[in-house]
């Protein structure tokens, strides 16, 4: 975007409404404006940790792939989605306290959930928020909230909070690289695939894995935020997305528009090597 004047106005709209922009004047219509449609999903309650920035990322990206893209925020909690617009959910990080009702919010429209993961769209969930995906969470007072068993995953809340830089590799050779606020560790159940494989950070519960992928069903815990610091790896996704929802993308990322985060990127891993070597 060549300003911030759109983001604002959906950043800033008022809660339990719904807003929605667009990036039309910026892209070339050649697709005849058939728009991949993205849903910020409830961002008065998963909103911590720069995720909003994401959302920005998310456009200027589109922007960059000449993909048109229609944004909608969705802050009603307890009214119906529109299961049959979105073609990609993201839902930034929240308090952990929040993934319960959040979760239960969503499985009270699980027939228009499922009928959405059914026709392989996306659904992407940082920090936090990736307990929604999970089968359950064990709280520290020893109570259990259930998610939607969307990733065959546990999680147990830390009793401390784990703070660093985190850099992963996915199974397609894409570098992530960002910072997590671990407040819970993560168990994936056999078969249960990692979103990539740690080079430098915490894993899930410690290990290796980072986050879960079951198709187009995506956690990680890196935030930073994520889809600004990873731009090539976002364009992976959105090219993927924009390809299901009948959109030919023929544009890709140029080296020019990406060289500040490429540049910075390869700054902060070797920050990152320097402190493996001194551990």
């Amino acid at each position: 975007m060549n300003n911030f004047e759109k983001f604002n106005r959906i950043r800033n709209s008022a809660n339990r409404r719904t807003y929605s922009i667009s990036n039309e004047s910026e892209v070339s219509g050649d697709n005849g404006f058939k728009f991949l449609h993205i849903l910020w999903l409830y961002p008065d309650v998963l909103n911590i940790h720069g995720g909003r920035g994401d959302i920005m990322g998310l456009m200027h990206i589109c922007n960059m792939l000449d993909i048109p893209v229609e944004i909608e925020r969705w802050d009603t909690m307890h009214s119906e989605i529109p299961w049959d617009w979105p073609d990609m959910i993201y839902m930034n990080s929240g308090e952990l306290k929040c993934a319960g009702d959040v979760a239960a919010a969503l499985q009270a429209q699980r027939a228009g959930l499922d009928n959405y993961i059914s026709r392989g769209k996306y659904i992407i969930a940082t920090g936090s928020s990736g307990a929604i995906l999970a089968n359950k969470t064990e709280k520290l007072d020893g109570s259990v909230v259930n998610g939607l068993g969307l990733l065959d995953m546990n999680w147990k809340e830390r009793e401390s909070v784990w703070g660093d830089d985190i850099w992963f590799t996915t199974e397609s050779g894409r570098d992530v690289i960002g910072n997590q606020i671990q407040v819970a560790d993560v168990f994936l159940n056999p078969g249960q695939n990692p979103l990539g494989k740690l080079v430098y950070g915490r894993g899930n519960n410690g290990g290796d894995d980072e986050g879960a992928r079951k198709g187009n069903i995506i956690f990680t815990s890196c935030l930073g935020p994520l889809v600004t610091k990873n731009p090539e790896f976002i364009a992976d996704i959105l090219k993927d997305a924009a390809y299901d929802a009948g959109i030919r993308v023929t544009a890709d990322l140029r080296e020019d528009e990406i060289e500040i985060e490429k540049r910075s990127a390869e700054y902060i891993k070797n920050f990152m090597l320097g402190k493996l070597k001194n551990e």
